[in-house]
C-alpha cells in the first residue's frame, strides 16, 4: 500500500471536525513555501510588482488619489 492509499484509508474513519482539521493542514502545506517568504522574496515573485512598487515611489503625492475616494470608510 503506497502513502496516498494508506491516507485515504485514514480520512475515511475520520469524523467531520477531524477532516475540516486535516484539511487546513493540508491547504498549510500546500502554501507553506509562500507563508514563509520574507517580503521581499513574495513581492519580487509576482510579475512586474517590484517596478509598479517603484513606479509609485516615484509618483509625487500631489498626482496621488486620495484613499478616502479609493476606500470611502477610511
Amino acid at each position: 500500500m503506497n502513502i496516498r492509499e494508506s491516507l485515504k484509508n485514514e480520512i475515511d474513519v475520520l469524523s467531520k471536525d477531524a477532516l475540516f482539521a486535516v484539511r487546513d493542514f493540508l491547504i498549510f502545506q500546500k502554501y507553506r513555501d509562500i507563508l514563509e517568504m520574507d517580503d521581499n522574496t513574495y513581492l519580487n515573485a509576482i510579475p512586474g510588482m517590484a517596478d509598479s512598487i517603484e513606479a509609485g515611489i516615484k509618483t509625487p503625492l500631489s498626482a496621488c488619489v486620495s484613499l478616502s475616494d479609493v476606500w470611502a470608510d477610511v
